[in-house]
């Protein structure tokens, strides 16, 4: 099982080939992103947060079909789409996806971007999704294979500290076990040669995003 999450962000266009299902995906709204839902005619299976951006009348029918409510207080230490994650991991979900977690609101978009990075989060598969984008984080001791087209745009972005031993095969540029160095842009806008692609990391944490290509 998989876990589709619906933040309350932007979310234009549909992730392309993404489909949904009611028996095998657990759809959780965080909070202000049950519009999502509502604008796509999609039931979720439990909303999750304080409440602050639902209207009282969607809560209520959703409750009446049966929908799970977690509510929790407004002075809380997460945001919603965390504790939406947290309940994703308490049901034993290690495939995640993330959908209207970018927006207008920096501190919200570059929070919900940099949560990939807790260590909470090491060993699952969790992917903010967007347009033809998708963001996820490698962490220290991790490997990874891409499959895309030819010409995807792949970038790295080192958080926190140097990301070390950085294999790259498959690439335009590649790397044999080097070092990116946090806050510098030499990672940025990779492109695959083929239809796959491999990511090493020995230490430290990289954010991938993918620019899936028309």
């Amino acid at each position: 099982m998989r876990a589709i999450i619906f933040a309350n962000g932007a979310m234009d266009n549909w992730p392309a080939g993404m489909e949904l299902s009611a028996e095998s995906d657990l759809l959780i709204a965080a909070d202000g992103g049950l519009r999502h839902c509502l604008n796509r005619q999609i039931k979720p299976h439990i909303i999750v947060g304080d409440m602050d951006s639902v209207q009282p009348k969607d809560l209520s029918k959703f409750e009446q079909q049966g929908v799970e409510v977690i509510r929790f207080s407004k002075h809380k230490d997460q945001t919603d789409l965390q504790l939406a994650i947290h309940v994703a991991l308490q049901r034993n979900i290690q495939e995640i996806f993330i959908l209207g977690a970018l927006g207008e609101r920096w501190d919200m978009t570059l929070s919900n971007v940099l949560i990939l990075a807790s260590p909470m989060l090491k060993g699952a598969e969790v992917k903010i999704l967007e347009n033809g984008q998708e963001i996820f984080c490698l962490h220290g001791g991790q490997d990874v294979t891409i499959n895309g087209r030819t010409g995807d745009v792949v970038s790295l972005l080192p958080l926190a500290q140097d990301a070390v031993g950085v294999t790259l095969a498959g690439f335009e540029y590649s790397l044999d076990s080097e070092t990116l160095p946090m806050g510098t842009t030499r990672g940025v806008s990779n492109v695959l040669k083929g239809r796959s692609a491999r990511i090493g990391l020995r230490l430290g944490h990289l954010l991938v995003v993918i620019s899936r290509s028309a």
